[in-house]
């Protein structure tokens, strides 16, 4: 084989791999092999306990607490070298392996298992989205810590979407079951709130495991899960972010009927809680509520010191990104005159009545009559019976009338004109009937017809 020049980079089984320079040293015999194991994924630190071995023979080592590992008396030749570590097993992550040649001089190996976004994308190869992130879940039995195979793990979190009807929030989830060894691998994870996994083994009671990716493609997450009745007891401290006491402060165990009252020294206790995997939640009068991960096991009680953050929460900054919608757009003014059955005008067509009171705008609308009423007109687009009881205006069928969205009523006697002038009209629809007219402003008594007036009074004022 030839000799090995510089660095040789390689991906083998799921794990970044460095073959590193083969180093000479004088004081090292020919044959031996060294080197050192990085976790890029979980801890982003040099990996401890990993077993190194020599495929072909019964040579291992571990790595120390710098993750190096040495193999001085390995004889001259060409090798296999691999290993393992808990880490990989619970990720379902192939041992990774080198080939080296220890026949002239000493071999050097640097084994890396892959970043947080070379994982996700192993793990979630067909994962649309590259805002999203990814969850190994591992199910365990909260009494004896065994693996739980076939439980199905429900990731859920909030959205929220800002739209014309204000701020709305939507629901949002991902499932998947557990394989043989406990292992769930959630996919589209967002990374940028946090998650709440849910689990429950056979008829026992649901855990809860609180998970934020906090930016980061990649997490690893325990949900211990209790296959019966049995609980255990919480106990500890709520504080505020400087570390003073918060007394009478509400804590509870969520997904529980545990609760307690901080005692006048923040100190609390919440008996009888379910086993597994839990989320312990504070609230105090004037805090945010804050929540803290942790696992009852049966009949032990668990310390979990809980700290409020700043009553003033700081938010993001938040970009924001509008689109103009001219006014008679939005309102369906633009899209209604080619499609419904109905008469438009705008702003062009009302200039050219010359009008000086509102309802003289209607004077060339066909199937429209004015009927003199005093110092005004009424506006009548069909015949109907008698609803005023002016005697005067006998059989006079008014339509009805919305400004800008809203309905107005006719005074049933007076009749007065309405209120707005032809300077300040954008557009009219007229309805002969009801079922012409938009169904938003059908109503039972409009059997004589709609008219809608959309004016400059409705229109979004702009900041200067």
């Amino acid at each position: 084989m030839p000799r090995l020049v510089g660095r040789l980079t390689r991906l083998v089984g799921g794990c970044l791999l460095l073959a590193g320079r083969v180093v000479a040293q004088g004081t090292q015999p020919s044959g031996g092999v060294r080197g050192s194991v990085y976790d890029s994924l979980i801890t982003s630190a040099p990996l401890v306990g990993a077993e190194i071995w020599v495929e072909g023979t019964n040579r291992t080592t571990s790595t120390d607490a710098d993750g190096r590992f040495e193999l001085p008396d390995l004889p001259p030749g060409r090798w296999r070298l691999s290993f393992s570590h808990p880490v990989l097993d619970s990720m379902g992550l192939s041992e990774p392996e080198a080939l080296i040649d220890t026949r002239t001089r000493p071999a050097e190996v640097r084994f890396a298992i892959p970043s947080p976004s070379r994982a996700h994308r192993m793990l979630c190869p067909h994962d649309p989205s590259q805002a999203t992130g990814a969850i190994i879940a591992l199910v365990r039995d909260a009494a004896d810590g065994t693996a739980l195979a076939d439980v199905s793990v429900t990731a859920k979190w909030t959205v929220y979407a800002l739209g014309r009807g204000g701020v709305r929030s939507e629901p949002r989830e991902a499932s998947a079951r557990s394989d043989a060894s406990g292992r769930v691998l959630l996919c589209t994870i967002p990374t940028d709130v946090a998650v709440v996994l849910e689990g429950q083994s056979g008829t026992g009671p649901s855990g809860l495991a609180l998970v934020d990716l906090a930016g980061r493609p990649f997490q690893r997450a325990y949900l211990l899960l209790a296959r019966g009745t049995a609980t255990g007891a919480v106990e500890g401290v709520v504080r505020d972010h400087n570390g003073a006491l918060v007394p009478g402060a509400t804590v509870v165990a969520v997904g529980t009927e545990g609760r307690a009252l901080a005692d006048e020294f923040g100190k609390f206790t919440i008996k009888d809680v379910v086993a597994g995997s839990r989320i312990v939640e504070a609230r105090a009068v004037g805090y945010p509520a804050a929540r803290a991960q942790t696992t009852i096991r049966p009949g032990v009680t668990q310390r979990v010191d809980i700290a409020l953050p700043d009553s003033i929460h700081e938010l993001e900054p938040v970009t924001v990104v509008g689109h103009y919608e001219p006014y008679l757009t939005r309102v369906g003014f633009n899209f209604r005159r080619h499609t419904a059955l109905g008469h438009f005008l705008d702003t062009t067509d009302i200039k050219k009545t010359g009008a000086l009171q509102f309802e003289e705008v209607f004077r060339m609308v066909p199937g429209v009559r004015l009927r003199p009423n005093g110092s005004s007109y009424l506006v009548e687009l069909q015949r109907g019976e008698g609803q005023i009881t002016n005697p005067a205006l006998a059989n006079y069928c008014p339509p009805s009338y919305f400004i800008d969205g809203v309905y107005f009523p006719l005074p049933p006697i007076q009749t007065p004109s309405v209120p707005v002038v032809p300077e300040e009209v954008l557009a009219v629809e007229i309805y002969s009937n009801v079922f012409s007219a938009p169904p938003q402003y059908q109503r039972l008594d409009s059997g004589c017809g709609v008219i809608l007036v959309w004016t400059r009074r409705g229109t979004p004022r702009r900041k200067p």
